[in-house]
């Protein structure tokens, strides 16, 4: 029955950095776009993944931010620590997450409508993920 566990584990961790290394090319650049399905939205990348104002409860508020390099950044740095993964390391990781959807937040509010599919996207994905790892609901803990 060990077996099996470390078996799951291991399924897990890899299913959770291939996730997150998906987020990251998706919100990398232009051609992101077409990897969420909205190839159309690649010429508008530059401007909606310009400087962001940043969330009250969030470290960025104080100087804003480049969503454009935080996000690739923050799901690259997700997909690593899933992939060293374990059970202590993914409240840490929650918490990350729960930062990232207050991100999303922002970014929907502020960035053109057209964008709506990729912010809805990543909000479904990061949500699917807090489930998976038994994280509880993202709204309790923001």
């Amino acid at each position: 029955m060990e077996r099996r566990g470390a078996r799951n584990e291991t399924e897990l961790r890899r299913l959770r950095e291939r996730t997150y290394r998906r987020l990251a090319a998706i919100h990398a650049g232009p051609l992101g776009m077409a990897l969420a399905g909205h190839p159309e939205l690649a010429p508008a990348y530059p401007e909606a993944y310009a400087r962001c104002p940043g969330h009250p409860q969030l470290v960025c508020r104080a100087v804003g931010g480049v969503p454009a390099v935080c996000l690739p950044r923050q799901f690259e740095e997700l997909a690593e620590s899933a992939r060293r993964g374990g059970v202590r390391r993914r409240q840490g990781e929650a918490r990350r997450i729960r930062s990232l959807l207050l991100c999303l937040e922002v970014l929907e509010a502020t960035r053109p409508p057209a964008f709506a599919p990729i912010w809805r996207l990543t909000r479904e994905v990061l949500q699917a993920d807090l489930e998976r790892i038994g994280a509880g609901d993202p709204v309790e803990a923001g």
